[in-house]
């Protein structure tokens, strides 16, 4: 996703004149705008809320700044910042990541599994999720 720096070629191309702001922004200085507004938050709780929407819109500028700071956004998207995230997740969760499974489900585990929107899955992780970091359930009240 390149967000604000489509080309109007591009935005043209891709039917995307008049879902996006008019003007032209480089991928640069859409990572300038993401630090200085990450800068002005308070908490490193913040910080990481603010960086996880971020994924969730611009996955592309999301890991640009991840790998173009990584000793500055490391203890924001782990350790410690993440334990207090994980402990504190039904407060703040912002939409669901990945498939929940719970003894609910008992009986239509095949109905459950066919919700998923992706046709194509590569990678499957599955855990019971009663020690994520030693932390507990991730505050999914499980």
């Amino acid at each position: 996703n390149l967000d604000a720096s489509f080309s109007e070629r591009q935005r043209r191309q891709l039917g995307l004149v008049g879902l996006l702001p008019p003007k032209y922004q480089s991928f640069a200085v859409q990572a300038e705008r993401v630090l200085e507004q990450l800068g002005k938050l308070g908490t490193p709780l913040d910080k990481y809320m603010y960086l996880m929407a971020l994924q969730d819109r611009n996955e592309t500028l999301f890991y640009h700044i991840i790998i173009e700071n990584v000793v500055n956004m490391m203890p924001l998207i782990y350790t410690p910042t993440v334990g207090e995230a994980c402990q504190k997740y039904g407060l703040i969760f912002q939409r669901p990541r990945g498939l929940y499974l719970s003894l609910k489900e008992k009986g239509s585990i095949a109905q459950v599994l066919a919700n998923w929107p992706e046709e194509e899955v590569s990678v499957i992780v599955i855990s019971d999720g009663e020690r994520i970091l030693g932390l507990g359930d991730l505050g999914t009240y499980g």
